[in-house]
């Protein structure tokens, strides 16, 4: 008898550390008995992906996405993020500069390069030996086959890749990303906060655009980033035309793009002569291009977006015409933030339903709440 409950406990030790390595998110110990836990995902390329919860070391492509992960996390983010590429740095300068003034060690995470100019190297982030790496859906349409060959490299390496999307359907998948990344970081009810808040303010304008019966004003959104000579891009019904879309205006590039985003030419535009006109800036180092962020002042902005206006031919274009001429940070259109730039547009776009809606006090709010940095600077610009 003693010997068949002898057989029946090591048996039963045995199943117990079977089901403890097998069974998915189940909690797990490791040799230095620290607990280690799984999680499967779905995340916004429709991937089951499984990380370890919540993760404390990512590599982060499109870097500018501190902001989001910061939200979520607060200063707990800043030790986690182990790697990233140089988009914070580069294209978001101002911002970047805002995190290192708080959080100075920033300033040493690595670089690991970019997909879109094939300096990202799947070597670095190996050596980084992160638990995540996070990526964006707009990576696969600029970047199809770097995207496809880095993420092939990657999980053969046992490395997951979760994909987030604040561009390709800005106004439906950025609070699903952040539910997602509110998830794979152990901070569920920070990100539901979040999305709440975000809620809020754009069903306001939905529910008021629902009322409207009119015709929709035309609308024009360009990237001001070549300077003004050469046209930037604009969007179909992606990034920016997507949330043109749902504040109510006529993308007049959306029939002409679909959902691809590309310069149109001069030609087309004073043809079309929409009656609002969007240039977006940000603290590029390009000469010429449109200065607004944290840093700008309303003077940089005006200054910048002067030779844009002066474009030939844009005396006749309807926009010009009824001084409907604005500006908006060009980075609101690949982050949580577009929700502003919603509730601006719709403001730009019917200035009497929405004449009580205060953009820049809703984005202030944000930061208040949800921001480890304060809000300052220049975000959105009425030129006239």
């Amino acid at each position: 008898m003693r010997e068949r409950f002898t057989i029946l406990a090591v048996l039963a030790s045995v199943l117990v550390i079977f089901m403890a390595f097998t069974v998915p998110g189940c909690v797990t110990k490791g040799v230095t008995g620290e607990q280690a836990k799984t999680i499967t995902v779905t995340d916004m390329e429709g991937r089951s992906v499984t990380v370890k919860a919540p993760v404390e070391r990512i590599v982060l492509m499109e870097s500018s996405k501190t902001h989001e992960l910061a939200a979520i996390d607060g200063a707990g983010i800043v030790d986690k993020i182990v790697g990233w590429d140089n988009d914070f740095k580069d294209n978001a300068g101002d911002g970047y500069v805002k995190f290192v003034e708080k959080y100075p060690e920033l300033a040493d995470i690595p670089n690991v390069g970019s997909l879109d100019d094939n300096t990202f190297s799947v070597e670095k982030v190996i050596a980084l030996n992160p638990d995540v790496v996070i990526m964006h859906n707009w990576e696969f349409m600029w970047s199809g086959d770097a995207t496809k060959e880095a993420l092939a490299r990657l999980e053969q390496a046992g490395i997951p890749v979760v994909f987030v999307d604040f561009y390709m359907d800005p106004m439906v998948n950025s609070t699903k990303s952040m539910l997602l990344l509110g998830q794979i970081l152990g901070k569920e009810q920070r990100a539901k906060e979040i999305v709440d808040f975000y809620d809020q303010h754009v069903n306001t304008v939905y529910s008021r655009l629902a009322k409207n019966v009119g015709p929709k004003p035309g609308v024009y959104i360009e990237t001001g980033y070549n300077g003004p000579e050469t046209y930037g891009i604009t969007e179909g019904d992606v990034g920016w035309g997507s949330i043109v879309k749902k504040a109510g205006g006529d993308n007049i590039a959306e029939t002409l793009l679909g959902n691809t985003s590309k310069a149109i030419s001069p030609e087309f535009l004073v043809n079309q002569s929409p009656d609002i006109i969007i240039l977006t800036g940000r603290n590029w180092s390009t000469p010429g291009s449109i200065r607004m962020r944290y840093t700008s002042t309303a003077a940089d902005t005006k200054s910048t977006m002067d030779a844009y206006v002066a474009r030939p031919g844009w005396n006749t274009i309807n926009a010009f015409k009824n001084r409907n001429v604005y500006g908006i940070y060009h980075g609101y259109c690949f982050s949580i933030y577009n929700f502003v730039a919603l509730e601006a547009f719709a403001k730009w776009f019917y200035p009497e339903e929405f004449k009580d809606i205060d953009p820049n006090a809703t984005i202030r709010e944000y930061h208040e709440k949800f921001m480890p940095i304060e809000y300052d600077g220049t975000f959105m610009y009425s030129y006239y």
